[in-house]
């Protein structure tokens, strides 16, 4: 079964030795290996003989309509499964399934304990930042941001005068901490309760198969196929992202 592999190596630094001394390679580690494992998504598409053959406005083709229709749909899925995906390899009758971000980060995790604060994010920075990591990305759900959002737009900050037609701040793009600059960004797939701090350049999605339209066997007065891929998430290095946990709005 496709199982994806991050590797990552250990090393060790001596920074004193004495002159002339013999190399001290300390001892030895075995690599560690994040695994996850894929996920096939797929969506059926079925269309009348009739539905084919009749003339529609801004529409060549409906079972290629259909078709294209379900890939945006199935995008949707691949994103949410990056934040809600179970690890499994699968058994008879179950689909294996690809982790999300929880399986892999456990290290570095912050509770919030009520609402989203800037602490608890310069907090977590901090840690990740002890830790050689450097996170970019400030990922939230849209209600969450709203909620940091609002700790900048009220009275203390905002002044409007008679001959104003605009009133608030701009919208938050980026968050500013001691230890560098994150872009916020809002999924709406992004659990309510948790907030994740991550470096880009250490995860993305991997595709084993990208989206296709297969067409199956006809049985009866119709158009059958559907649309498959397979994918699944790579993160690594735990310690280079991190986790806001228990967040309430």
């Amino acid at each position: 079964m496709p199982r994806v592999r991050v590797r990552k190596t250990k090393f060790c630094l001596w920074v004193r030795t004495l002159e002339g001394d013999d190399a001290d390679f300390g001892p030895l580690s075995d690599v560690q290996a994040p695994y996850n494992y894929t996920s096939i998504f797929q969506k059926a598409v079925q269309v009348s003989g009739t539905m084919q053959a009749i003339s529609q406005h801004g529409i060549d083709d409906e079972f290629m309509y259909q078709a294209n229709k379900a890939v945006p749909h199935l995008l949707r899925l691949v994103e949410r499964a990056a934040f809600h995906g179970v690890r499994s390899a699968g058994a008879v009758g179950q689909p294996r399934s690809m982790g999300g971000l929880g399986t892999f980060i456990t290290d570095n995790v912050q509770p919030a304990g009520g609402a989203i604060s800037k602490a608890a994010v310069d907090t977590l920075m901090e840690e990740i930042i002890m830790d050689g990591g450097h996170p970019d990305l400030l990922v939230m759900n849209p209600r969450v941001a709203n909620d940091l959002r609002a700790l900048l737009d009220n009275s203390s900050f905002v002044r409007v005068s008679q001959d104003e037609s605009k009133f608030g701040l701009s919208a938050i793009e980026r968050v500013i901490t001691q230890y560098g600059e994150m872009e916020l960004v809002m999924d709406r797939w992004c659990p309510v309760h948790t907030a994740y701090l991550l470096e880009s350049g250490k995860l993305g999605f991997y595709t084993l198969r990208g989206f296709e339209l297969k067409e199956l066997a006809r049985s009866g007065d119709s158009l059958k196929g559907e649309v498959v891929g397979e994918f699944s998430l790579l993160l690594a290095n735990n310690k280079a992202h991190g986790k806001i946990t228990g967040i309430t709005t």
